[in-house]
């Protein structure tokens, strides 16, 4: 089961992806990514996003069974937030 997570930006897609790139690596998930699409894996969890205009849309493909896709969501949005 998959979830997508939108985010309205507010900031600049660059510095956005910069930010995620950073945390990502300081936290050991593999990172790969540009202002407009990548990917990332680590942790148990996995997926990609796209940002298109002002909106980030994040599709979380997989995570741990024991993990509530609520902490998935609030983990993901502190890296692109």
């Amino acid at each position: 089961m998959s979830k997508v997570v939108e985010v309205k930006l507010n900031r600049p897609a660059e510095e956005l992806v910069a930010k995620a790139k950073e945390a990502a690596r300081d936290k050991g998930i593999h990172f790969v990514g540009d202002e407009q699409k990548g990917q990332f894996a680590g942790n148990g969890i996995e997926g990609h996003y796209r940002i298109n205009g002002d909106t980030l849309s994040i599709r979380i493909s997989k995570k741990p069974l024991i993990v509530p896709w609520n902490l998935i969501e609030a983990a993901v949005r502190s890296y692109f937030g």
